[in-house]
């Protein structure tokens, strides 16, 4: 098995040979900075550890844009004319902070620039930014980080160059996860999210060296509009290639308007360098976020297994009750009350929404019914909201139009946004959360968000500009769940948004798990699991199993139940009320449900995910997909591996690669229910031919190291 990790290592160092130079240090990487000039730029990146010397540090004055930050106030852009006013080394929780003080000579601005190193290959950077003056200061343009990431000699010429980037390549509903790569053009190349494009498209990104194996990682800590921009030329010279980044907040000017002595404090990003495969990069990205992103896992509370209903069928008091029964009964351990128990028998849940009282018509006994129902049997109970959105049929709507929000032609949104600008709105949504969780005793709140695509979010007016409310939007967003999470510790946070479309670090910090999708349909839903599982660890995203959101239409059940299993596993319903049980259904749920338990949820927290397949063509893919998870020292590794739809290769090879070739393994075939001992060297270098002859079936490995 593999030794314990070595301690985590972070440090910041000053030299002055001949300008101020920070090199940050944290695992094996190093990024340098250096103050010339009045500008702050970035100076290199390495993944081995070592500090550059000025003599190999990049010559920024060879660049057009090295500064480490961008910000634009008033249409200016403060790219130089920085002076150095402190620098101080703090310690946090989960390591050091480097905090630098600047100052503008010809702005009454100054910014704080942060970087936290909590020991793995990543490092979280934000800006605070002061206005000083006496007057309103618009900001125009902003960004936590940017600069030149490398300055290189190409070692092959002609196209494509040395560079590509993965991100998720689809932004719309039902595609979340769309993970593949693209060539780096020698151009500029700009990604989009929630402005300019829709929201469900997770704010990541992967630059790929091909010639290096250098790997510049980022997830940009936001639920707004963002973009990504990078510049590739060829250099000052023949064969050489020159690449820069961009990341931060995009919507129409200004992004914020800051009042007269006003801080305010920029979306961070977290970016990261690998020298490695995918894999490495992704679990590299995961080790990070459980660390100094994520709500720790609960004991006891993470990863249950969850079901619920919702408004698929009409939601009564005896489904309700029917669906608790068959919970426990399935081995369920936290069931949720979702939309519609606020709205009439038969009613509109979508256009009531805002009017968070139960209804007695729906639910003569209340919901504490149901919560007394599901702790007699052992379960915990959740209750769904979606505490951001007025419905047009609210009589809260009716109460106050002026809570939602307006587009730039001052026409409202028709799903009824409400304008968290508005310090009133903010508290009403805050109150009403508290008071549910208060009154009901609630052991989980699950948060929906269906808006719609919000294009530029609108405006708010600020000392006569039209500030752009994406920012401020999510600011008080954030500020609200920090103060929930912070009165009620031992509530389970779930987090739901149309499915995926807003998985971003800056929200989810606050949840303890999310939604990803909403198409739980094969064979797309193992493209959207295998890709989220990329931006998020495994054990933080929800996957179903069961007929709810048409989870149960397409493939066999195997197939979904193995899925669910490489994620924080939900099942839904499995037969109407007044129909029998299936008796020949039941037993592979209930396999499903032991493997959960014991083989997967064992690992959260400390898991390795390999995405064997990570790639796929199409909107419904084909061929085969392959997952799989590992515990990081290597004892125990299950693999999935999946038959998508036609056409495709008759025999996949399953290669493990979270195996350790020196050991031996215990490894059960669940197709056949049986188990041989085989060599970790012939799991990872020879593999496990697998051969399904039909679309929408599935094999399932699970390897134990023998002792």
């Amino acid at each position: 098995m593999r030794p314990e990790p070595s301690p985590m290592f972070t440090d910041v160092d000053r030299q002055d040979d001949p300008h101020p130079t920070w090199t940050f240090r944290t695992g094996l990487v190093a990024y340098q900075e250096s103050l010339i000039g009045g500008q702050l730029v970035g100076r290199g990146w390495n993944g081995a550890g070592f500090m550059a010397p000025e003599s190999q540090r990049i010559d920024t004055s060879q660049h057009a844009e090295p500064q480490a930050f961008t910000l634009e106030v008033d249409g200016q852009s403060l790219r130089s004319h920085w002076s150095l006013v402190s620098e101080e080394v703090v310690s946090v929780e989960t390591g050091i902070e480097f905090v630098m003080a600047l100052a503008h000579a010809h702005r009454p601005v100054s910014v704080k620039v942060h970087t936290q190193l909590d020991g793995t290959s990543f490092m979280k950077r934000w800006l605070e930014v002061t206005n000083h003056s006496e007057a309103a200061v618009p900001l125009s343009a902003a960004g936590s980080w940017s600069g030149v990431f490398q300055s290189v000699t190409e070692r092959a010429f002609g196209a494509p160059g040395p560079y590509r980037l993965g991100y998720f390549q689809d932004s719309h509903w039902g595609n979340c996860g769309d993970f593949d790569w693209q060539e780096m053009p020698y151009a500029g190349y700009r990604i989009d999210g929630y402005f300019r494009r829709d929201r469900h498209r997770h704010p990541m990104f992967i630059l790929n060296n091909r010639e290096t194996g250098e790997n510049l990682i980022g997830s940009l800590a936001f639920s707004g509009g963002y973009s990504f921009e990078f510049d590739l030329d060829d250099g000052p010279a023949r064969g050489t290639s020159r690449i820069s980044f961009k990341a931060g907040p995009a919507g129409p000017a200004p992004l914020r308007v800051l009042d007269p002595g006003e801080t305010i404090v920029m979306p961070a990003l977290h970016l990261g360098l690998v020298i490695g495969d995918l894999d490495e990069c992704i679990n590299a990205l995961h080790d990070h976020t459980r660390r100094s992103v994520f709500r720790p896992l609960m004991p006891g509370k993470s990863g249950l297994i969850t079901s619920g209903i919702g408004p698929e069928m009409e939601v009564t008091e005896e489904a309700v009750m029917h669906e608790i029964e068959m919970a426990a009964q399935m081995g369920v351990e936290l069931f949720i009350l979702d939309a519609s128990w606020y709205a009439e028998p038969y009613g509109d849940w979508f256009a009531t929404a805002g009017d968070w009282e139960v209804n007695r018509q729906r639910f003569p006994k209340g919901i504490e019914y149901f919560v007394e129902s599901a702790h007699e049997r052992g379960l915990l109970f959740g209750l769904w909201m979606e505490p951001e959105r007025l419905g047009t049929a609210s009589q809260i709507r009716k109460e106050h139009p002026e809570w939602v929000a307006h587009r730039y032609d001052d026409t409202p949104y028709e799903t009824g946004l409400i304008d968290l600008t508005n310090p009133e709105a903010v508290a009403w949504v805050e109150a009403n959360i508290s008071r549910l969780i208060e009154t009901y005793g609630l052991d989980c709140f699950r948060l929906d968000y269906n808006v719609g695509f919000l294009e530029a979010a609108g405006y708010s007016e600020r000392h006569g500009w039209q500030e752009n409310r994406y920012w401020r939007q999510c600011e008080n967003l954030y500020g609200l769940f920090d103060r929930l999470t912070r009165k009620f510790p031992d509530v389970i946070f779930q987090n739901c948004a149309s499915g995926g479309a807003r998985t971003d670090l800056g929200f989810l910090r606050y949840f303890d798990h999310t939604w990803v999708t909403d198409h739980q349909i094969a064979p797309r839903s193992f493209s959207i699991t295998s890709g989220m599982s990329m931006a998020l660890p495994p054990e933080r995203m929800d996957r179903l199993i069961g007929y709810g959101q048409y989870c149960g239409r397409t493939a066999d059940i195997d197939f979904q139940g193995r899925l669910a299993l490489f994620t924080h596993a939900t099942m839904g319903w499995y037969h109407l009320i007044g129909a029998k049980p299936n008796l020949a259904q039941r037993p592979h749920v209930q396999r499903f449900v032991r493997l959960y338990k014991e083989v997967a949820r064992p690992m959260h927290g400390q898991s390795r995910i390999y995405h064997h397949t990570p790639t796929h063509d199409g909107l419904e893919p084909s061929g085969w997909g392959a997952l799989e998870l590992a515990h990081r020292d290597r004892s125990r590794s299950m693999a999935g591996v999946f038959r998508l739809q036609d056409p495709a290769e008759p025999v996949y090879h399953m290669r493990f690669k979270g195996v350790d070739p020196g050991l031996r393994y215990s490894v059960r075939f669940d197709n056949e229910d049986t188990e041989g001992v085989m060599d970790g060297y012939h799991l990872k270098y020879v593999g496990i031919p697998v051969r399904l002859d039909n679309p929408l079936t599935s094999q399932l490995f699970v390897a134990e190291a023998v002792t």
